[in-house]
């Protein structure tokens, strides 16, 4: 079990993790850690696609917080990493993205109501691809640094932040188009295999 004494990120792991400022999934290795990753991913983004659609301001954000603290153990737990101790910081880190996120989404609601004829039914539609989404990229972040052995604690909400802008700017995610399954529910059908 990896402790967390070895937080110190090596200048060559930094550089496999951050290439390009991105966090991206490690590449599968001969101990396949990578595809059953993102099959966590996914297993997960789906609950926090379902989350997103429960009406109440406060429950969803506490079931936010919850899938994404139970997904990074799940990780943490596939790539032999103790968490336990430090599920505190990572707890307050994945609830201050799930408010964030919740509250973008009113954001984002009133973008794709201004786009979209079925307007009555944008709200839920929006927040529950944004619940999944960002549950999706909050894995993936936490898989790079797990896989290149970092402390998993050490992930801070501005990263998170950065990657999810990055990856809304390279059009990953789009509240304007809401017209199908895919457009906004793609990353639950992608294996994030290159």
């Amino acid at each position: 079990m990896a402790t967390t004494e070895s937080t110190t990120p090596t200048p060559a792991t930094q550089t496999s993790v951050q290439a390009s400022g991105q966090n991206l999934p490690a590449k599968n290795g001969p101990d396949g850690k990578a595809d059953q990753a993102d099959s966590i991913i996914r297993r997960y983004a789906l609950y926090g696609t379902a989350a997103g659609l429960i009406p109440s301001f406060g429950l969803d954000v506490i079931a936010m917080t919850a899938i994404q603290v139970k997904m990074i153990k799940d990780l943490a737990d596939l790539y032999d990493y103790d968490v336990d101790d430090q599920m505190i910081r990572m707890t307050i880190t994945t609830g201050i993205t799930s408010l964030g996120s919740r509250l973008i989404t009113g954001v984002a609601t009133s973008l794709a109501r201004a786009f979209s004829p079925l307007k009555f039914l944008i709200g839920g539609a929006t927040q529950a691809a944004l619940s999944g989404f960002m549950t999706a990229e909050i894995g993936k972040i936490y898989q790079a640094r797990l896989a290149s052995g970092e402390n998993p604690a050490d992930v801070s909400v501005s990263e998170i932040v950065n990657h999810v802008i990055s990856q809304v700017q390279q059009g990953k995610w789009n509240p304007t188009k809401v017209a199908g399954f895919r457009n906004n529910f793609g990353y639950l059908l992608s294996s994030n295999k290159k």
